[in-house]
């Protein structure tokens, strides 16, 4: 994110980069509502992507309200694989349309995305705790059934 602001002033622009994460979250958030809209009487189609379970928690609600039906081929969200557990399962249980997605191509292109996910994700850790928590309680249950 800091090259993309030292790229951005050399050439003279602003900053694609928002000044804080709550900026971020509010342009997300505001996005996604913009298409929710947009698909919700239509035969448009959108897939949301994020790792912030409350943007997720946002746009799920708003889907309700405008009554876009869970499991409806127009609504999918996505996270990337190995991030954000918690929030795929959640959007699942409630019904919604998840995956997961894996980059591919050269290592060239493919670790500098990876490395910018995993900086703009720094605050994830704190929710990595409810993922460990939700597989330690998945374990458990898997291997009582196994047992019994």
């Amino acid at each position: 994110m800091s090259s993309e602001r030292k790229t951005a002033s050399s050439l003279g622009y602003e900053s694609p980069i928002h000044n804080s994460i709550q900026e971020t979250h509010a342009c997300y958030n505001d996005c996604a509502a913009f298409m929710l809209e947009n698909i919700a009487n239509s035969s448009n189609a959108v897939i949301l992507a994020t790792h912030n379970v409350e943007s997720g928690r946002l746009a799920a609600t708003k889907a309700i309200e405008l009554g876009i039906e869970k499991r409806n081929r127009k609504l999918e969200f996505a996270q990337l694989y190995g991030m954000s557990d918690a929030l795929s399962f959640g959007l699942r249980n409630a019904g919604f349309l998840v995956s997961k997605y894996t980059p591919y191509g050269p290592i060239q292109m493919v670790i500098p995305y990876l490395l910018r996910r995993a900086e703009e994700n720094r605050g994830l850790l704190s929710s990595s705790t409810i993922d460990r928590d939700l597989m330690r309680k998945e374990l458990k249950r898997r291997l009582k059934a196994a047992i019994f």
